[in-house]
């Protein structure tokens, strides 16, 4: 089972569950050869392209924001790094930023940070879109170094973010233009706000396996299952002696008459993930599941975590906050592809949320 991209798949999907934020706008992804966007339940909309599979050793980004809302103008970011070299600071003087080689003119390097970052001015983000339906050869070089961010789906990626917000067939739209004013264009929302109530910080029952009230509580949370976006087996357990077998399972008190059920559910090469759903404090009746992804808890809080393997590593982290009645999902960020960039190199969110 690869657990990872069956996560991936969920979080593409997450603004279908019951446990995000009463919200408007659904936040989406979506990903095309080397280029990837996610919207967010704000309406904003970030797209990342990155370099070609051929020059992997020069990993190279550029992010491309659009709030939702007429007369948007795109914010465009760069990251330039390096994959087993060290880059000399000495000679990263004087960077050009090309299209097609047309020299747009020198950019703002920050060159303090590890990627280098910097952004792009009004007339090189102008220039760049003016590519989004032809071939473009993305160059960022100078006399020393030169790094190159593929085209390969920006086309698509970028239509798709008209899409979201409306803009398709529009004076505004990126990729399809149109005559139609920008009236009806998808309209920001603010950030959703979340008080956080706290809760206990550590169980106060853990239910060993083969005991009577554990079967009874396993049984209760198993008849809570999701509807599953793939084939993988729901919470099967960990795997001893070639046989996946269900884990103790911890309670914690939350406010409101209820409590939190965790058990480990899965472990693979790089994550692991716990289940967790809320109970009555009885333990009786029905279970609301919240997540299988869970990797922290806190007062009040559940996190996840989950890391990707590829050129670099990259990160999905979610968060979900008890509002005195609920677990609300108040968070649902990816970094990235893994091209390269340790760590991942951008924000890209599906929830983002104000937490008080």
């Amino acid at each position: 089972m690869n657990i990872f991209y069956s996560l991936i798949s969920l979080i593409c999907l997450t603004a279908l569950s019951p446990f995000t934020v009463a919200q408007d706008i659904q936040g989406q992804s979506f990903s095309y050869r080397d280029w990837e966007v996610h919207c967010s339940n704000t309406g904003t909309c970030r797209a990342a392209g990155y370099q070609p599979d051929s020059a992997q050793m020069m990993p190279a980004s550029v992010l491309l924001t659009r709030l939702a809302g007429a007369k948007q103008a795109v914010q465009a970011k760069f990251a330039l790094s390096s994959e087993g070299q060290t880059l000399d600071y000495r000679k990263l003087k004087n960077i050009h930023f090309y299209l097609n080689g047309r020299d747009f003119g020198a950019v703002n390097v920050n060159t303090s940070t590890e990627p280098l970052t910097g952004t792009l001015n009004t007339q090189q983000t102008h220039g760049l879109l003016q590519y989004t339906q032809k071939n473009v050869k993305i160059v960022f070089k100078n006399n020393h170094y030169s790094w190159q961010v593929s085209d390969a789906g920006m086309t698509a990626t970028l239509l798709k973010m008209d899409d979201f917000q409306k803009r398709t067939g529009t004076t505004g739209a990126l990729v399809k233009k149109g005559a139609a004013n920008e009236s009806k264009v998808l309209a920001a929302q603010p950030k959703p706000m979340v008080k956080k109530v706290n809760t206990a910080a550590k169980p106060y029952l853990t239910l060993q396996p083969n005991t009577e009230q554990y079967q009874a509580v396993h049984t209760l949370l198993m008849a809570a299952q999701p509807a599953l976006q793939d084939a993988h087996a729901f919470c099967e357990g960990i795997p001893e002696d070639t046989v996946a077998k269900p884990q103790a399972i911890a309670l914690y008190k939350l406010t409101n008459h209820k409590v939190l059920a965790t058990t480990l559910c899965w472990r693979g090469a790089y994550n692991e993930g716990y289940g967790a759903w809320v109970l009555d404090e009885s333990l009786k009746g029905k279970a609301t599941f919240v997540t299988e992804f869970a990797s922290d808890f806190a007062p009040g809080e559940i996190r996840s975590a989950q890391k990707g393997r590829g050129l670099g590593d990259c990160w999905a982290t979610s968060q979900w906050i008890w509002n005195g009645q609920t677990f609300v999902k108040t968070m649902d960020r990816w970094t990235g592809m893994c091209k390269g960039f340790s760590g991942g190199i951008w924000d890209l969110y599906l929830i983002e949320t104000v937490v008080r």
